[in-house]
């Protein structure tokens, strides 16, 4: 019997050996599979937990978002209050019952549009932070098993993964435009006094934003062409007048800013010229009913800048002058003739684009002729013998209009001592091009065939007597 076992024995531990090798090749499969399977799920999890950030990312982006809006909302809220306790304290000296009671009514329109408005900005910030923590918790788990990719199952892995894509929806965050902006209008009458058990009870008007916003800005060359609109729907627009203010360079904070006056008048738009380009300004606008003294509230401030340096002469007329007729200074901007010589000064390049309108200023001036004056030319002038000839736009000083060489019918004041002529041009075609051109007030348009437009023109000077300054915006 202990023979049998022993010989029992020995034939398994033969049966072994003999396939040992096939076990062996087996395992090495089973791990290479293994450590496959694992490092694929490692990938996922580096992708998921980009993925993840990203949208934590966004999220963070959205609540700086809401909390500018909420900023917003708060401080023209405190702001409006203060404007209408410190008017109607004024009432007060006079009228203290009728003032206490306008007062309250007041404010309590103002808390109520600050209730409205912050309620669902609140509640969207809890959501933002509900949202973080959860995807803060998913990171840090998703890290977690990061750390133990080594053991962790791959149920465990796709069931992170579900869950991190079930978190990719964004709650939707007003912009600053879509929440109050409040403000309040008062009347400004000298007569106030007398009249203000009448006028009390319906003085100040508040408002969840302007009355007037600034819509649109566009950058021109050292210029922004700043565009607004009355938002309010109750108010017509029928003998309205605007007010543009431009803050100093450089300015961030609205409240810290210099503003200067740039425009009033019954226009929705106006070109803020003279600018440096690259510098940050704000804008503000507001209204007034004409004959009003004052103007209302103001818009929200809007930040801008222009990229396009600003419009330039040549330092040099023509590539084959040895020395020029004309001296360029104020970077560019301001070009003075120096002699008697005939020579035509252009732009440094063909700036004046589709869109984009270029401002003479003569600063000091004399009785120009015929063969003298302004224009436009597809390519640069070499001398005034090529102001009438096909490619050039030319206003002579006398008024006369020579397109293509052509002379036009219409004519405009001649140009002189202080005179200011504008050349406005807009596209019509690949081929065509629409120009306004306003001399004292007095406009003519024509339809120019310039195969170069879309590259831009160039803009042009030709006077004979050293006495001609002349500025370029």
């Amino acid at each position: 019997m202990a023979d049998l076992e022993q010989q029992q024995q020995q034939g398994q531990d033969g049966g072994i050996n003999s396939g040992g090798s096939g076990s062996s090749a087996g395992e090495r499969l089973r791990e290479e599979y293994r450590r496959h399977v694992q490092t694929q799920l490692s990938h996922d999890l580096v992708d998921t937990i980009a993925s993840l950030q990203q949208h934590q990312h966004h999220l963070q982006q959205l609540s700086e978002q809401l909390e500018l809006a909420t900023k917003q909302v708060k401080s023209s809220a405190t702001e409006t209050k203060d404007t209408i306790n410190a008017t109607l304290d004024a009432f007060l000296i006079t009228v203290n019952e009728a003032v206490s009671a306008r007062r309250q009514q007041l404010l309590d329109e103002v808390q109520q549009v600050e209730e409205e408005a912050l309620g669902p900005l609140e509640q969207c910030g809890r959501e933002l932070a509900c949202r973080l923590d959860e995807v803060e918790e998913r990171v840090t788990q998703g890290e977690r098993l990061q750390r133990h990719s080594g053991v962790m199952a791959r149920d465990t892995v796709l069931r992170f993964q579900e869950e991190a894509a079930a978190m990719t929806s964004l709650p939707e965050v007003p912009a600053l435009c879509a929440v109050p902006s409040v403000s309040v209008e008062f009347p400004h009458d000298p007569s106030l006094e007398d009249e203000v058990r009448e006028l009390v009870g319906r003085a100040g008007r508040v408002s969840r934003m302007g009355p007037v916003q600034i819509t649109n800005i566009v950058e021109q060359p050292g210029a922004l062409l700043v565009s607004w609109e009355e938002v309010d729907e109750d108010v017509s627009d029928e003998g309205l007048e605007f007010c543009l203010e431009c803050s100093n360079t450089g300015a961030t904070d609205p409240h810290a800013a210099v503003f200067t006056r740039k425009y009033e008048g019954p226009d929705y738009s106006f070109l803020l010229r003279d600018l440096k380009a690259g510098e940050n300004y704000l804008l503000r606008v507001a209204s007034r009913r004409e004959g009003a003294s004052c103007f209302g509230p103001w818009s929200l401030v809007q930040a801008a800048s222009t990229n396009r340096s600003h419009f330039k002469w040549s330092n040099s007329s023509s590539a084959s002058s040895a020395s020029s007729a004309w001296t360029v200074a104020d970077d560019g901007r301001l070009a003075c003739k120096t002699s008697d010589e005939p020579e035509v000064l252009h732009s440094e390049a063909p700036l004046l684009k589709p869109g984009s309108s270029v401002l003479f200023k003569i600063l000091r001036g004399g009785g120009g002729c015929s063969d003298e004056g302004l224009g436009l030319s597809c390519m640069p002038v070499m001398g005034p013998e090529h102001l009438l000839l096909p490619g050039t736009l030319f206003l002579s000083a006398q008024g006369c209009v020579f397109l293509d060489g052509v002379s036009r019918v219409t004519r405009l004041p001649a140009i002189q001592d202080k005179s200011q002529v504008s050349f406005a041009v807009e596209k019509v075609s690949s081929s065509k091009v629409r120009v306004y051109i306003e001399s004292q007030e007095k406009q003519v348009t024509y339809e120019w065939g310039v195969p170069s437009a879309q590259d831009g023109l160039y803009f042009l000077a030709s006077f004979g007597e050293p006495r001609w300054k002349i500025s370029v915006h």
